[in-house]
């Protein structure tokens, strides 16, 4: 109360003033020193916080405490008043806590901690721990109740809790098991909750959480391999799809809407093309996978020579077949590119590099090459 007068231009007016308001601001000479209603009226405002917290008015904290706080800034405090400032985020941090805004906590305590007298700071570091202790117990009790698609994020968010806690108070043990737990609770719902999106046949999905999981530093080593099998899996169910998608659009390849969808149906099969290099990159293929694994990268070239030639073939008229050339002859750089990079033969490729050529011979590619040399 007396913190909101004392610190806004208007001074604060005495008891025996008159009833009617003052018409201008009362001269410098106030009658109390302003150093001692300073100190004094932040440790009211804090008080009436806090009593406004245990009416569980916690809106009302926040709105005064950061209306106040915000007064203050870049301010130079005394120790007094660094004391009380400090116990005034505190409030807010619990107001917000109330609120489930364990975020806005935290940052709140991080404001005490920073502004806080030196003696006073390991109280605030271990408000830090314990909220986020709470925050990552948590996490972890949603992520053991949701649904699979919100376990890794769940997980994920009580990991850096717990990590959060920790930068506050290193040897704290409950943040530390806490962190172990979350930890080893990491791996079992990456695979989760991809097997769920498989099941769901949401295989772009499932594909980005498995490249998440395996480019994470910390991954178990027992658990690269059950990983980079999924993936296999998840790129080979994601080309099936591909190739059920693009022949119903064949049945309609002339409507211009279906053309779009074929261009970037094969734009998607493309896209399989880099994580099935990348997988190759991860580790040793044994043999029990190498052939699952070379019939993957085969469908997935085979989809791009099956759909990239048709918005060619579409071209309505002669003068577009002009266009059409260096694009088919981009197509069949981009099928001798992928040989090289997966590691596959021109004989295990045969089928994309027949259809390439086939379409090479419905454009004439040939005789336009022998035409133009003749010129």
């Amino acid at each position: 109360m007396e913190l909101e007068a004392e610190r806004l231009p208007e001074p604060v007016v005495a008891a025996e003033a008159p009833p009617e308001p003052p018409p201008e601001p009362l001269p410098a000479s106030s009658p109390e020193p302003a150093p001692t209603a300073t100190g004094r009226a932040d440790l009211l405002l804090v008080e009436r916080c806090f009593s406004l917290y245990e009416d569980r008015r916690y809106d009302e904290v926040v709105s005064v405490g950061e209306e106040a706080l915000a007064r203050l800034r870049d301010t130079p405090l005394s120790t007094p008043q660094a004391r009380q400032t400090a116990a005034l985020w505190a409030v807010v941090a619990l107001a917000k806590q109330a609120l489930g805004d364990d975020v806005g906590a935290s940052v709140a305590l991080e404001s005490a901690l920073g502004v806080a007298p030196a003696e006073e700071r390991v109280m605030y570091q271990q408000d830090i721990a314990a909220l986020s202790y709470s925050a990552a117990q948590a996490a972890l009790a949603r992520a053991g109740g949701s649904d699979t698609d919100d376990r890794v994020v769940e997980v994920r968010r009580a990991l850096a809790w717990s990590e959060r806690g920790l930068s506050a108070v290193p040897s704290d043990g409950r943040l530390r098991e806490t962190r172990e737990t979350a930890r080893a609770a990491i791996w079992p719902a990456y695979e989760q909750s991809v097997r769920k999106l498989l099941q769901r046949r949401e295989f772009r999905a499932a594909r980005r959480l498995l490249r998440e999981a395996l480019e994470d530093p910390e991954i178990p080593a027992a658990r690269v391999g059950p990983f980079e099998e999924l993936l296999l899996s998840t790129l080979g169910g994601e080309i099936g799809q591909l190739t059920a998608q693009a022949i119903q659009r064949m049945q309609a390849a002339r409507d211009s809407e279906a053309l779009a969808a074929l261009r970037r149906e094969a734009g998607d099969y493309e896209d399989t093309l880099d994580p099935l290099v990348r997988a190759l990159k991860l580790g040793d293929i044994g043999p029990d996978r190498e052939v699952e694994t070379r019939a993957t990268r085969v469908r997935a070239v085979e989809g791009v020579a099956g759909l990239r030639p048709l918005p060619i073939r579409q071209l309505p008229d002669a003068d577009d077949r002009d266009e059409a050339v260096p694009r088919t002859e981009t197509v069949r750089e981009r099928l001798r590119s992928c040989m090289e990079q997966l590691g596959l033969s021109a004989e295990e490729l045969s089928v994309a590099f027949a259809r390439i050529q086939r379409l090479c011979d419905e454009l004439g590619m040939e005789e336009r090459v022998r035409a133009s040399r003749r010129r």
